[in-house]
């Protein structure tokens, strides 16, 4: 008989490992792209400019904000892989991922309705991406009940 916090753990590695990996390809070459000022991510006529939040800078500084939120985005994912090889040591950080992106979804969506003709596609893009990653560690992530069979490592076992 196949133990269900056990596949539920195998999904959440494979999970966090896909998450991780998308996460670190899609903002590497995000930051890389804006970095370099690729026309492809212009503000005025980019034909990849809609991956990208604009209008987050003062007044006409240059762009720093989005730089500095990828690099955030590159070291969560690489949290996320180390995350996927034993998940129950990191359970602080996804219950931190969790909530953090159920969060920043809702706070996008919010401003993405507000300005809805400009930002349409953010509910095909940065929503989705941020909510499925918090849906999928509150749907997979270990709980009290499974963790109950193993005792901590630094505390002995009371059954």
């Amino acid at each position: 008989m196949i133990n269900e916090p056990a596949r539920k753990l195998a999904a959440l590695k494979i999970f966090l490992r896909v998450y991780g990996v998308l996460t670190l390809v899609i903002f590497s070459l995000l930051f890389v792209g804006v970095l370099a000022e690729t026309p492809v991510l212009a503000e005025h006529g980019g034909a990849l400019n809609w991956t990208i939040w604009n209008d987050v800078r003062f007044g006409n500084e240059h762009n720093h904000v989005p730089p500095m939120l990828m690099i955030i985005y590159i070291v969560w994912g690489v949290f996320l892989i180390r995350a996927a090889r034993n998940p129950q040591a990191y359970l602080s950080f996804l219950s931190f991922t969790m909530w953090a992106n159920l969060a920043h979804g809702v706070l996008m969506a919010g401003q993405a309705g507000m300005d809805i003709d400009r930002y349409w596609s953010k509910f095909f893009t940065d929503i989705p991406f941020v909510l499925i990653l918090a849906l999928g560690i509150y749907l997979l992530r270990p709980t009290a009940d499974s963790q109950r069979g193993t005792a901590h490592p630094h505390t002995p076992n009371h059954r």
